[in-house]
């Protein structure tokens, strides 16, 4: 089989070595339109890049004959020339004047400047960059300035010592490897969480305030409308904010910079969801000074790639905006994307080997003969965002924007009450339960059955429904009547958890040039959240009703019932679907805080100083009175407040025109997060002890090359954090309940190394090679404190946990060679190998303490007991990926054909994480018992898309 697939492999990277033709030369010198040397220029014909010079000429070597698009980026703005022949082995352009948004030969006649609703585009030909990839690769911005080539490297001028601080834009091949290539194996660059990148929709803000992350969810299925980014992923600064320890994103959504026109994109895949179907039209910037763009999709499919998980979802997006005048303008985005998905879990390896499956799931069933899951995820969150330009001056701007985003996020699961687990891949109906304690024929039986067939190993509905109506229990005292019910008190239903986000946001964003060589950026802001966290019951799967109980508590204080009510001020509510029940509280954020920044630039030097200060304080309104907490559920909590500062700054060196080196440091706080601040938010108000500020340290350095046929960028990052919270709640079998596992103490260290190459071997053949080479691991040994929901005891308290060492769950290290090949015809394909090594499993704290191992620290148990402290490391995995394109333009239409094969070698062993349970053999210290949960890549999956563009 390796030989089988080495072949395969040979065989595949050797069809790009077919396309070597003559290699011939083009020059040129770029100018403005009153013939000033444009220095810094990035000029792009058909896809071969060259930057202009202190006198503005250019040289591109490896061109074969034919006629390309021209385009060159210089301050910011993209000029574009339609075709430029080449004829001959040296082709000289001459003197090109940037005018608009044009390129013209000087002397040639110029046509009247293109508008923005211009349909008919002169001499323009489609292209294959980003604009005609879907889903599936974003240029991203080079994450450090272009710098002038050196006058020797072009002609015999010596005038080449300006070089340019210009952001420009290009390709970095290590980021767009991270962020496509490294995507199967779950791979996070730098092993940072999605907390540590800000992100600013159009200058919201939308990190959430209570846990730092980011719900992509939120605008999804709307990416032509969302493909105007500006991307940071390093501590570099930003005109924007002043950016988490992993950069930052701001997403440019104002209608007056979508691209004009009209196109639509349909989809075909065998991934989350198998069909997309999206229309987009952008009217441009028109004579009267509006102008409007509108999105809308859907996404669909009865079953994606592992079965029971449908997608159903639509995305609507407007925006519209006034050009006031030359100094003001205004605009309106709304955006929503509706959505509800059915999820899979992980699993235990015995479940899917006996399913035959590593993609068994064991969330849904059929009911009545249709697939029904219980684990569907809805949301339904709107957002508004105001924003307004000003142009206070030619070298002053400021950028002003008020938003909010309300709406719906819930989970559904099931819930049961004095009746069995129903999951069909609970420990007790596996095998391994029988044949542990010598039920040999039992468990073979039980094997067979869940081997046998589909029905044997999935969520029975049926019976469920079938239990629910053999119900019937008298409930005394209902809804605190009085008076007692009886009916069909529900053994299942399915409950719905909520995370209902309400979010506002205003902010305010000043650049401005001081001097030639000096920059000053700054802003304001303040943010509230309020995240509404409740349940309701979604079904009584046949049943008459249900009771708002707490059924841990029942069993722990039986005769006591107000002990078990959920709502002591409406003791053993009847529920009917739609009802509110179990828990009911909001956490309230709030955070206000500015940043100013200085950039200063010489001839070979730039430099940048970073601060910030802010305030987040937070607190928990509880609106149920818990029977277990009666004096500490209902009502607000003290406010919690912390004040943080950071810090950043760093230099850029730049040698000369092709090279530079660069380096960053940051020193920050940032306050606990409010999701994990309280030691059991569902029933109490209660914090965790001593709640601090994070601190976070970090460093990065580099060195970036840009030549005609290599480009390239290799640094290495090292990064600290300290004081950090971590909540897990898990069910502990000891106790017999719900428990909450808080570590305090929590330090980590990302250190490594990240490696970017792009070489021309011809003017259409290029290589792609990117390495990520980490260590990213825990540094202390926390203090871990154990509370359950039902008692308000602590059971256990700075229980010292020995993880330190330990990886942070992930690949460590990921590489991945590419090939890419772009014919003149406007056709192009790339293939990708990536590579994931040393990835660890996420780990259960518990069993790294004194008090778990206490048994096992005798000579003879030596083994057992490094069996049980140990974190598991994955095996090493190879994928390869394949995407390409074609384009044709007929008349103004363009059409585009694009389609992407993931994982072609179909590697369906890929363990791309998981994590172990919290429950433990504590007796025993049999760790098969409560096996890891894992999670495994897809095998060949395939997206097929078809863009209409007019």
């Amino acid at each position: 089989m390796i030989r089988r697939n080495t072949f395969i492999l040979v065989m595949l990277f050797s069809v790009f070595s077919i396309c070597l033709t003559n290699a011939q030369t083009i020059v040129g010198k770029i100018l403005s339109s009153s013939n000033t040397p444009q220095v810094g220029a990035l000029v792009n014909i058909g896809g071969s890049e060259a930057v202009t010079n202190a006198t503005g000429a250019f040289r591109i070597l490896g061109l074969p004959l034919g006629s390309y698009t021209m385009k060159v980026e210089f301050d910011g703005k993209e000029y574009t020339r339609g075709r430029v022949t080449i004829r001959q082995e040296e082709t000289v352009l001459g003197d090109l004047l940037l005018v608009g948004k044009r390129i013209y030969l000087l002397g040639e006649e110029r046509k009247e400047p293109i508008t923005k609703n211009t349909k008919n585009i002169d001499n323009m030909i489609l292209d294959t960059s980003n604009d005609s990839i879907i889903d599936n690769r974003v240029e991203m911005e080079l994450d450090i300035a272009v710098i002038t080539i050196n006058a020797d490297n072009v002609g015999g001028d010596d005038q080449g010592q300006q070089y340019s601080s210009l952001l420009t834009a290009g390709r970095d091949p290590f980021n767009a490897a991270a962020a496509f290539n490294f995507s199967s194996g779950r791979f996070y660059a730098r092993g940072y969480n999605n907390e540590d990148r800000h992100v600013y929709l159009n200058g919201f803000a939308v990190n959430d305030l209570d846990d730092g992350r980011v719900s992509w969810a939120v605008w999804g299925g709307l990416n032509d409308v969302l493909r105007n980014q500006t991307i940071n992923n390093t501590l570099k600064p930003t005109s924007f904010g002043f950016g988490g320890v992993g950069g930052a994103n701001f997403i440019d959504t104002r209608a007056s910079v979508q691209r004009p026109g009209t196109k639509i994109v349909y989809n075909r895949s065998n991934r989350a969801y198998t069909n997309r179907l999206m229309v987009t039209h952008n009217s441009g910037e028109q004579e009267n000074g509006w102008s409007y763009s509108l999105s809308a999709s859907r996404r669909w499919g009865d079953t994606g790639y592992i079965k029971g998980t449908f997608y159903d979802a639509y995305a609507f997006f407007a925006s519209v905006e006034k050009k006031i005048n030359n100094k003001h303008s205004i605009g309106l985005t709304v955006l929503n994307s509706p959505s509800s998905r059915g999820r899979f879990s992980g699993s235990v390896q015995e479940a899917y080997d006996l399913a035959g499956s590593n993609y068994y799931n064991a969330n849904w069933g059929y009911q009545n003969g249709e697939v029904r899951n219980a684990r569907v995820n809805n949301s339904n969150q709107p957002i508004g965002i105001l924003r307004h330009d000003w142009k206070i001056s030619d070298k002053v701007s400021l950028r002003t924007t008020a938003a909010g985003e309300i709406g719906t996020f819930g989970s559904t699961r099931l819930d049961w009450y004095n009746a069995s687990d129903p999951r069909p891949d609970y420990y007790r109906k596996l095998p391994s339960f029988y044949s542990r304690v010598g039920l040999n024929e039992l468990a073979d039986d039980v094997a067979a059955k869940f081997s046998g067939s589909e029905e044997g190993r999935q969520l029975d509905w049926d019976r469920m429904y079938f239990i629910n109506k053999q119900r019937n229990v008298t409930i005394e005292n209902a809804n605190g009547t009085g008076e007692a019910l009886t009916g069909g008190l529900a053994a299942y239903i399915v409950e719905e958890q909520h995370f209902d986000n309400e979010k506002y946001n205003i902010n305010t964003n000043l650049q401005a040039v001081i001097s030639d060589r000096f920059t000053l950026s700054g802003g304001l802001e303040y943010l509230y959240e309020n995240v509404h966290n409740y349940k309701i019951l979604d079904d009584l799967l046949g049943a008459d009703y249900y009771v708002d109980l707490n059924v841990f508590a029942l069993r722990d204080f039986p005769g006591n019932t107000d002990v078990a009510q959920n709502d002591l001020q409406n003791p053993n509510r009847i529920l009917q679907v739609g009802d509110k029940f179990g828990w009911n509280y909001d956490i309230v954020t709030q955070r206000a805080g500015g940043w100013l920044q200085g950039e200063y630039s010489l001839n070979q030097l730039d430099l940048f100083a970073t601060v910030e200060l802010s305030n987040t304080s937070f607190y928990r309104n509880g609106f149920y009175q818990s029977g277990l907490f009666p004096d500490n559920s209902l009502g607000k909590s003290e406010t919690q407040s912390f004040s943080n500062y950071g810090l950043k700054t760093g230099f850029t060196y730049k040698l000369d025109g092709r090279n530079y080196f660069y380096g960053v440091g940051t020193m920050r706080t940032r306050a606990p997060f409010s999701r994990f601040a309280f030691l059991s938010p569902r029933t109490r108000n209660e914090l965790v002890k001593n709640p601090t500020n994070q601190k976070i340290q970090g460093f990065e350095a580099g060195y970036i090359f840009r030549y005609a046929g290599l480009k390239g960028r290799i640094s290495g990052y090292y990064t600290t954090f300290q004081d950090q919270i971590e909540n897990n709640s898990f069910y502990n079998d000891q106790e017999r309940t719900f428990v909450n596992f808080i570590l305090a103490g929590v330090d980590k260290r990302h250190q490594g190394i990240e490696l970017g190459l792009e070489a021309k071997i011809t003017s259409t053949l290029s290589v792609d090679f990117a390495a990520a080479v980490g260590a990213n691991q825990y540094t202390s040994r926390p203090l871990g404190t154990y509370t359950q929901d039902n008692d308000a005891n602590i059971l256990a308290e700075d229980r010292l946990i020995y993880i330190e060492n330990f990886y942070v769950p992930g690949p460590q290290q990921a590489y991945s060679l590419g090939l890419d090949y772009r014919s003149p015809k406007y056709w192009f394909v790339s293939l990708n190998l990536n590579h994931f090594r040393e990835i660890y499993l996420d780990f259960n704290p518990d069993r790294r303490t004194d008090e778990t191992v206490a048994g096992l620290l005798l000579p003879d148990r030596n083994e057992t007991f490094q069996n049980v402290i140990s974190q598991e490391k994955l095996p090493s995995q190879f994928t390869l990926d394949f995407f390409g394109g074609k384009s044709w333009k007929i008349d103004n239409y363009f059409l585009n054909l694009t389609l992407g094969i993931n994982n072609i070698l179909n590697n369906k062993g890929f363990r791309t994480g998981g994590f172990e349970q919290g429950r433990f053999d504590y007796e025993g210290y049999d760790i098969d018992r409560f096996p890891p949960r894992y999670f495994y890549s897809f095998g060949t999956t395939y997206s097929a898309g078809l863009t209409l563009r007019f």
